[in-house]
């Protein structure tokens, strides 16, 4: 799915099923910042705000007002507790062991 190995890449943390289409991501220092992750018309995933359809790491700097210090995928956990960046990395993990 990834386009280039190492990229983030939502479309293919949903495909590995780290997360599911229609699941609710937070912001880590604020949860009541919230985020759904939604299938859109060309098959890719991307995260629905109440501002709209956009991209983790545009919603991260719209949370924090500034370009995020690390990866943006940092910034968001499932109701589970895992990172986005947590859960990419295991998405490379089961490429890896593949």
């Amino acid at each position: 799915m990834s386009k280039k190995k190492g990229k983030f890449d939502l479309t293919r943390i949903v495909h590995e099923g780290f997360l599911k289409d229609g699941e609710t991501i937070f912001f880590v220092s604020n949860p009541t910042l919230t985020a759904k992750v939604q299938k859109q018309p060309n098959g890719e995933f991307k995260i629905v705000t109440p501002d709209g359809t956009t991209t983790v790491h545009a919603f991260a700097v719209k949370c924090l007002g500034a370009e995020p210090p690390e990866h943006a995928s940092r910034w968001f956990r499932n109701e589970k507790g895992a990172t986005l960046y947590q859960l990419w990395h295991m998405a490379e993990g089961e490429e890896m062991a593949a």
